[in-house]
């Protein structure tokens, strides 16, 4: 999503509707992989046949709004890295913690902006006094760190350094995401093909930060946009243009030129 499919704008371009539909009507599956919550990717895609989720980076992967695979966080990581983040916060560093549930995720921290820029990745937001308390009431699959500017310097190294039962990935410039063994993108899209009886030949993905390098690995068809994070670039086979000048779009139509009929060819 951010960075890969979505413009610099935060927003789906129109352009990739229309091609939404030629890929239902061409019997391609079209399955948004996101370290968003899956409430937050239903409310830009919404129910249409056939849509896939892979929601919370693989911890959730729901079909017709019911989850069908969810890897839980162990809840003994949750209190360390939860004290760790307000420790450190405590000290001064621009920092706050996302307890992401899959009814609903949870913050302390409440200040106006901090609220608004998470409220842009999750849909179904609390605001609670106490973010362990409010996990005891959901099943937690992911917790996420925000650290502007740092995270990949400063928050990855520290979690990992907590050597937790627990598998930590920078997925943003300023995130860090923390999940269950072996919950990854990539594992759930493995999960999807066998289901479904797809190859790893007739998979397609596209990704820009570390959170989607299983992901890549798992598709014959992989693609970094052309923004992505040196070691994203590295690992695809493919390079794509990029967000900004709607690199999937672009390739998805160069890779499948039977859909270029009358609406995909108006979006060259």
């Amino acid at each position: 999503m951010d960075g890969t499919l979505l413009d610099d704008d935060g927003r789906v371009p129109d352009a990739f509707w229309p091609l939404l539909d030629d890929l239902a009507q061409a019997g391609v599956l079209f399955v948004p992989a996101s370290g968003r919550q899956y409430q937050t990717l239903h409310a830009v895609f919404g129910e249409r046949d056939g849509l896939l989720y892979i929601a919370e980076n693989g911890a959730n992967v729901v079909k017709d709004g019911t989850s069908i695979v969810q890897e839980p966080v162990d809840p003994a990581i949750i209190a360390p890295i939860v004290d760790w983040v307000r420790t450190t916060a405590a000290a001064g560093a621009d920092l706050g913690i996302i307890v992401c549930g899959a009814r609903s995720a949870y913050i302390e921290r409440s200040d106006p902006d901090f609220v608004s820029h998470v409220s842009r990745y999750y849909a179904a937001l609390e605001v609670v006094a106490d973010v362990q308390v409010a996990a005891l009431d959901d099943v937690v699959l992911k917790l996420a760190i925000y650290d502007v500017g740092r995270a990949e310097t400063r928050t990855g190294p520290a979690i990992r350094e907590l050597d937790l039962p627990a598998d930590v990935v920078v997925s943003g410039e300023n995130y860090v995401d923390v999940m269950g063994q072996g919950a990854n993108k990539g594992r759930a899209l493995v999960r999807l093909q066998q289901q479904l009886g797809i190859s790893r030949d007739q998979t397609m993905a596209f990704g820009d930060y570390l959170n989607d390098a299983e992901m890549l690995d798992a598709a014959g068809h992989s693609y970094a946009v052309a923004n992505a994070h040196p070691s994203i670039r590295a690992r695809a086979r493919n390079i794509a243009p990029s967000n900004s000048e709607a690199g999937v779009i672009s390739s998805i139509l160069a890779a499948l030129p039977h859909l270029q009929g009358e609406r995909a060819t108006s979006v060259l």
